[in-house]
């Protein structure tokens, strides 16, 4: 049974933002299965009369109640796809109700997946776990590197954060916690890349990211720039307070041979083991210095990780996992 589907994000289409990362990659997953797959963002949801079987709605608090409303008008049914902030604070009536109304629920992780039983009582009995499978990043070279990329030398030590710009991933903090590491090892540099988000927090950011040189924000970067800086980088690092599962930007670091180290939050935890994350700054400190100063240690440690990655976020069993739900739903529903 070959299905049609609508995948409904909370953001762009084209944003360079996890959301749309995951959308894109379960849409080729679903369709290498020989399932129809549409990816729109949840505003277009007002000029779809097309009739599909299923729609998946890419965040609780952002894309659920509009795709409830939707189907409650098409005669369609829908799921919720927990990406991560949905699961932070609260959820409000209608929320709830969305999350209510779904035939089903996926999460990521189980860190997360606990979190969504905790906040959704009606999502208890019927949350799948299904681990966020990684892309690799397309092959680069140096010349691949953005515009944006400081000058690299044989001696420099590049540090990358790629989550974007956004008071949840905590990239203010990774600066200020750095500055101790910057000023006793002056050939490290590090880099932020990926979605700034805007606002006070940005404009906070930004001022204090100008006043040392040895910082910078490399803006979005395409796929192919990424891999480029991730190359050059001897390790990533992700201070997120919260993620809904095991982070694209890390899966894909992981899977390009790249050290990681993130904070002690269960996501982080399910993906790089507990000696591979810190709860405060001096401890991710010590972790990326030991990186740094063994890099022999730190590339057998990486080795396991890439092995773990491959075994249990590989893209095969994405989308089986997903097939299967999938096709488990809509006949029940017939």
């Amino acid at each position: 049974m070959k299905l049609n589907l609508l995948i409904v994000l909370p953001c762009s289409v084209n944003a360079a933002r996890g959301n749309t990362t995951t959308a894109h990659r379960l849409a080729a997953g679903l369709e290498a299965r020989k399932h129809q797959v549409t990816v729109i963002d949840v505003d277009g949801l007002t000029n779809v009369s097309d009739k599909y079987d299923l729609l998946i709605a890419c965040h609780a608090v952002d894309a659920a109640p509009q795709v409830q409303a939707w189907c409650a008008e098409n005669d369609s049914q829908y799921l919720v796809l927990f990406t991560g902030t949905d699961l932070n604070g609260k959820p409000s009536a209608n929320v709830t109700a969305a999350v209510a109304g779904a035939e089903h629920c996926i999460s990521l992780g189980s860190g997360p997946g606990r979190r969504a039983k905790d906040l959704f009582e009606c999502a208890r009995s019927k949350t799948t776990i299904i681990p966020q499978a990684v892309l690799a990043l397309p092959r680069s070279t140096r010349s691949d590197l953005p515009e944006s990329m400081p000058a690299l030398n044989s001696e420099s030590e590049l540090v990358i954060v790629p989550n974007g710009i956004r008071a949840i991933k905590n990239v203010s903090e990774t600066l200020y916690e750095m500055r101790a590491l910057a000023d006793e090892r002056p050939q490290l540099i590090l880099c932020f890349a990926g979605h700034d988000f805007g606002g006070k927090y940005s404009d906070d950011f930004h001022a204090e990211l100008a006043k040392h040189d040895w910082a910078h924000y490399l803006g979005n970067l395409s796929r192919l720039e990424l891999s480029a800086v991730i190359n050059a980088s001897k390790i990533a690092v992700s201070s997120s307070h919260s993620e809904g599962g095991a982070p694209n930007s890390l899966l894909e670091c992981i899977a390009a041979g790249r050290p990681a180290v993130g904070s002690d939050i269960a996501p982080h935890r399910e993906l790089l083991d507990q000696e591979n994350c810190f709860r405060f700054g001096k401890e991710m400190r010590r972790l990326i210095r030991s990186i740094l100063e063994d890099p022999p240690a730190a590339m057998l440690t990486t080795r396991k990780l890439e092995e773990k990655v491959r075994f249990k976020h590989g893209l095969n069993a994405e989308s089986l996992a997903w097939d299967r739900l999938l096709l488990t739903i809509t006949k029940g529903a017939n």
